[in-house]
């Protein structure tokens, strides 16, 4: 399978599971942000690792998720404390105002990719906002943030997110 089609396998198979959690929004949120994951190309080897910060029931949240997609993402669970000691290519904020998001990013010894759930205006902070909007989970993107990250996201997504917007 060329990488190509297995990209849009990977999006079909997202958009399924994002239908069958309608019941469950929460789980939206891990579906969306691997699939915003899998347009991403990475400086470095395989697998990418994914930290939820501070979370742990979020973060089993996208263990259930990530294995009902048949990602290959580590995602790990990880204490504010920890952070900076194990190696994390994106990180899932989800307790923190988008001010604390900002001063952890801005001390962080990499520049991973960052996504949040908690910054609706996705004005600093996070590279990736996501939020609920009526039934679907949906996302702004803030370009200065992902900028800074050592991930090249498609240009695709920018236009994703520029088309669910309200």
């Amino acid at each position: 399978m060329t990488a190509f089609k297995y990209k849009i396998y990977l999006t079909l198979l997202s958009c399924l599971m994002i239908s069958q959690v309608q019941a469950q929004p929460q789980l939206n949120l891990p579906a969306t942000t691997l699939t915003i994951l899998s347009y991403v190309r990475w400086n470095t080897p395989t697998p990418i690792s994914l930290c939820i910060l501070n979370n742990s029931q979020l973060s089993n949240q996208f263990i259930q998720v990530n294995q009902q997609l048949k990602s290959t993402y580590q995602i790990q669970a990880v204490s504010l404390s920890e952070l900076n000691k194990v190696m994390c290519n994106a990180v899932f904020f989800s307790t923190y105002t988008p001010r604390e998001e900002q001063n952890i990013i801005n001390n962080l010894k990499d520049a991973p990719l960052t996504f949040s759930s908690n910054n609706t205006e996705c004005e600093l902070g996070s590279a990736f906002c996501l939020y609920q909007n009526k039934t679907r989970t949906s996302f702004k993107i803030n370009l200065a943030s992902l900028s800074q990250s050592q991930a090249r996201v498609d240009p695709r997504v920018l236009l994703l997110a520029k088309s669910t917007e309200p």
